[in-house]
């Protein structure tokens, strides 16, 4: 057994010095095999290579061979076939190997479904490459050892280089139709690409990459007596500020490039109360509910990473309304609250505020979407104004400038029109 095994991995690493490198050329059944050598006599005899291309591969049908004379020809072609000749090497992969001449690289993008045998006498070996229309760079490429008996030569060249499977040959028609498709990475841009989503997510006052000292004052304070906190600048003085949050939007791009997105926040959040302060022991809950509607402006760029996956990334900048709705109760055996309940906080009516951040999305089959959205929002109300003989009997401001930075995931539908 462990002979065998041997035998197998000398084979294997036999094969493997024979080939340096295989990008795999479409082989077609009823082939014309174009034989293109430098030296002055080719190394194989085109009909012993096309009775062995049908002895060693079934599919091969009826090959047809020649020497390609119109090549051998042109100073140009030539030139590269013989400066190929020096510098094929198992250690060079394709594109050391580029046709780089503007003549060549049209002759061989108009090969059409013709496949081109370069062979050389290197030495004691043959340089073997093949070309087709797909490419400027050799399809494949390898060596095999000289041999004077032609028939074992051109058996020894179809099965190294001519053993795959083969495809249909296509009429003028069909090869013509084929090129006027476009390929799998294809996709015109549609005039108005549209989407639906809901996300999950989180949100909190400290920024990340941002010191956290900027927020402590903010996020670490507490409400006591219903009102009273360090300072009332930012509503993350008297809620929560690190809750889950829902978000819901609707948005569209044109031409892929720039698009308008409507959205809709939601936010639980809960007052921190001073669990010291004995005036809560009336209190059962006290929350506020955090709805904001925004309309966002896009920026887009879409790349096509597969037939079947988009990813397309967004710039976000947009402007907001957050309402904060109070949910407030007493426990049940309170028949008369506090003076200081009764006097309690209360936040604007509305505040208004911006949105910055960024998107990815990943859409698949042109439908299912997945998104994940990060970003910086803000509230507030205007809290300079001009002084009158009123502003000191003026009621203060709540929260005047509050920030918090969101992350979230969501699921989204696509369509286009």
């Amino acid at each position: 057994m462990a002979f065998i095994l041997a035998l197998l991995a000398l084979a294997a690493t036999s094969l493997a010095k024979d080939v340096y490198f295989n990008k795999h050329p479409v082989l077609w059944e009823n082939a014309d095999i174009l034989i293109w050598t430098p030296d002055a006599q080719s190394p194989v005899d085109p009909r012993e290579l096309c009775l062995s291309l049908k002895r060693n591969n079934s599919g091969a049908g009826e090959p047809k061979c020649r020497l390609f004379g119109e090549w051998e020809r042109d100073s140009v072609a030539m030139h590269y076939a013989r400066w190929l000749q020096k510098n094929m090497d198992p250690a060079l992969d394709e594109e050391y190997l580029h046709i780089r001449h503007p003549a060549l690289m049209a002759k061989v993008q108009s090969l059409e479904d013709n496949i081109v045998l370069y062979l050389a006498e290197s030495g004691d070996n043959i340089n073997v490459a093949i070309f087709d229309e797909t490419s400027t760079n050799p399809k494949v490429a390898g060596s095999i050892a000289k041999k004077t008996d032609k028939v074992a030569l051109a058996d020894k060249i179809a099965s190294t280089f001519f053993s795959g499977k083969t495809k249909r040959r296509l009429s003028k028609e069909e090869r013509q139709k084929l090129q006027d498709e476009p390929d799998d990475l294809y996709q015109e841009v549609p005039k108005f690409r549209a989407w639906a989503g809901v996300a999950f997510g989180y949100s909190q006052a400290h920024i990340p990459l941002t010191p956290y000292t900027w927020y402590k004052s903010h996020v670490e304070s507490e409400v006591r007596n219903y009102r009273i906190t360090k300072d009332s600048v930012s509503l993350w003085n008297f809620i929560d500020d690190s809750d889950p949050l829902l978000n819901a939007y609707l948005g569209g791009i044109w031409y892929g490039f720039i698009g308008l997105e409507l959205q809709y926040r939601f936010a639980k959040h809960r007052v921190k109360t001073d669990d010291d302060d004995p005036v809560y022991d009336e209190l059962d809950h006290w929350d506020f509910y955090q709805h904001e509607i925004g309309l966002n402006a896009l920026f887009s760029r879409t790349y096509n990473i597969k037939s079947w996956l988009d990813i397309s990334l967004l710039l976000i900048l947009g402007f907001q309304y957050s309402f904060f709705v109070e949910d407030i109760a007493l426990n049940d055996d309170v028949k008369e609250p506090s003076r200081a309940y009764k006097v309690r906080i209360r936040f604007e009516e509305a505040y208004k505020g911006g949105v910055i951040g960024g998107a990815a999305q990943f859409i698949f089959k042109k439908h299912y979407g997945l998104g994940i959205r990060t970003g910086i929002s803000t509230r507030g109300r205007d809290m300079y104004v001009d002084p009158t003989p009123e502003a000191a009997a003026a009621p203060t401001i709540i929260g005047g400038s509050t920030i918090d930075w969101f992350v979230g995931l969501g699921l989204e539908y696509h369509w286009s029109l």
